[in-house]
């Protein structure tokens, strides 16, 4: 409170203060200090004697300067209002009036707006004194007129010395692992310590032994959490169960176990880590410390960075589920089958190793046909989705030799006469619909995309019936959105326009309507253009997965194919 000193002894101490903290960390006792302070009679002075009537009476809380209001049960506006009524009168004793108000944070937007005029010209007089844990919910324009002091935890080695001092006051003798469960329980608050020790001192009597601490504070025996993490580390599932059932059965809170647990995790790596794992682990006790360090060496890094992880999720999953016991058990048995992770360059070797053709545990050669085109089909990306262009004339076949047109006609002649094969039908095709020229109507589609996008995706959808350069006839279901897009005039004056264009000469397009079931209709384009996108995915996971360096690290790293992702283009 170097600040404060300086203040009063260059007589700049500010109208108004902001004490911030967490709870039980002497925010309230500094203000009364302060009050001492200003209005000792002997100050202001930084060094308040303590003795004179002033400060007796601030100390006893009669000081009629002095006032502290709780700002939880005074958040009105009309004590606001009251108290500005009463800031116009000067003090009756002392140097200054003082208004301490305790969890500011409380008061109602109103009050504080009320009392915003009051803190924008406050008598010279008057001093405000603002406590809260919670400075967030203060407006903005409460916080700019006030100094802000936030106050820190009070450190495990200062409150283990403050307790101590107590105890050794009333003659009292209490072990350092029970002061250190008191001192982690009061996480770092005076006053909470100050309560555990009462409520232990009132439970053990004369007995004051660390099993007495432990049950009277009904917290989770720190030598359970080792037993939990020693079971997770050798494996003993069975174990693992049993300590749970004993903590459970002692009416403990599993949010609280699984929460230490993560806690436990964490100083155990510390330990891993750490040159001087005393110097970071201050609260843990000298046996405690070797302890984490004999844990640590029973496993790798990599094993306890996964296993704070799945600790971490656990205790969410216990935190919040109906079953906390079984969500316990449940992350307990996850943690106990970590494995360790294995490193990069490891991983590497061994498929180097695939690579090879090497089986890489013994040494056998792993037989692989060589790699074909569909190596390059299981890494190269595939060709986009598009509509099929243009089809080329066949060209024409070449003329037979003498020789071979004499073995053909003694083939013939020895074979009996043979049906022509029926035609294939390609009504489910329309893409392979093509006139003599080389037209096709999945090449019109293509076209027509950038003149109409949306259109051209209409005609995708369409039932190819008739294709030529006479009659253009498509089929769909009537009164379907692509039954009405068609019949818009101007879809089909552009529609006609095109074909005109596409085939040089006057092209008649109709509609009709789609009748019978749908298989027995001939496919769509956008139909074809979907299912060959499916078959290229399977054909494109089945090459990969048949692919040689791929059955090899299976048979090395073990697991099975869940993905095949093809690679983007120019990746």
């Amino acid at each position: 409170m170097q600040t404060l000193q300086n203040a009063i002894t260059m007589d700049r101490v500010h109208h108004a203060f902001l004490f911030t903290g967490a709870r039980g960390v002497g925010k309230t006792t500094t203000a009364r200090l302060l009050a001492k302070a200003l209005n000792c009679e002997a100050g202001p002075t930084p060094n308040p004697c303590g003795d004179c009537p002033s400060c007796a009476e601030i100390g006893a809380g009669t000081s009629p300067d002095v006032l502290e209001i709780d700002g939880a049960s005074n958040n009105g506006i009309d004590n606001v209002r009251e108290l500005r009524e009463n800031v116009r009168y000067l003090p009756s004793r002392g140097k200054y009036k003082l208004y301490i108000i305790d969890e500011v944070h409380m008061l109602s937007q109103a009050a504080f707006n009320a009392l915003l005029k009051t803190l924008e010209e406050p008598p010279a007089h008057v001093k405000f004194i603002f406590a809260t844990t919670e400075p967030q919910k203060i407006p903005v324009t409460i916080l700019s007129r006030c100094q802000r002091f936030d106050f820190r935890k009070v450190s495990p080695e200062q409150l283990t010395a403050h307790l101590k001092g107590i105890l050794d006051k009333e003659g009292l003798e209490l072990g350092m692992e029970a002061l250190g469960y008191i001192v982690r329980e009061a996480q770092g608050s005076v006053r909470d310590a100050l309560s555990l020790l009462d409520q232990v001192l009132s439970y053990g009597g004369d007995r004051l032994d660390d099993a007495t601490v432990i049950e009277a504070l009904g917290v989770v025996d720190r030598q359970t959490i080792f037993q939990l993490c020693d079971a997770i580390l050798q494996k003993e599932a069975s174990r693992l169960l049993d300590l749970v059932g004993e903590v459970d059965a002692r009416g403990h809170d599993m949010a609280d176990v699984a929460e230490l647990v993560v806690e436990h995790l964490r100083d155990v790596m510390v330990a891993k880590v750490s040159e001087e794992p005393g110097r970071v682990l201050r609260e843990r006790a000298p046996a405690e410390l070797s302890a984490l360090v004999e844990q640590a060496g029973q496993c790798e890094r990599s094993l306890l960075h996964r296993l704070f992880s799945l600790a971490v999720r656990m205790a969410e999953d216990v935190s919040r589920s109906l079953s906390p016991r079984v969500s316990l058990e449940m992350g307990l048995l996850r943690l106990l089958e970590a494995e360790s992770a294995q490193s990069l360059g490891a991983l590497l070797k061994k498929i180097d190793a695939v690579m090879r053709g090497e089986s890489g545990a013994g040494g056998a050669r792993i037989e692989s046909a060589p790699v074909q085109s569909a190596a390059a089909k299981a890494v190269e990306p595939p060709a986009p989705a598009k509509i099929p262009q243009k089809t080329a004339p066949p060209s024409p076949p070449r003329p037979a030799s003498p020789v071979q047109q004499e073995q053909q006609e003694q083939q013939e002649q020895r074979s009996p006469p043979k049906e022509a094969p029926p035609a294939p039908v390609s009504a489910r095709e329309p893409e392979r619909v093509v006139e003599p020229s080389g037209k096709s109507w999945a090449d019109f589609v293509g076209g027509l995309q950038g003149a109409g996008p949306a259109l051209a995706s209409v005609l995708q959808h369409g039932n190819l019936c008739e294709f030529g350069p006479r009659e253009v006839k498509l089929g769909y279901e009537r009164g379907s959105y692509y039954w009405e897009s068609v019949h818009e005039p101007e879809n089909r004056d552009l529609i006609t326009s095109q074909l005109r264009d596409y085939f040089g000469q006057p092209t008649r397009f109709s509609i009709v309507e789609a009748e019978g079931d749908k298989a027995d209709q001939p496919a769509t384009l956008a139909e074809m253009v979907e299912q060959e996108g499916v078959d290229r995915e399977e054909q494109i996971r089945n090459d990969a997965i048949a692919h040689p360096a791929v059955v090899g690290a299976i048979a090395v790293l073990g697991g099975e194919v869940e993905k095949v992702t093809p690679l983007e283009a120019n990746s």
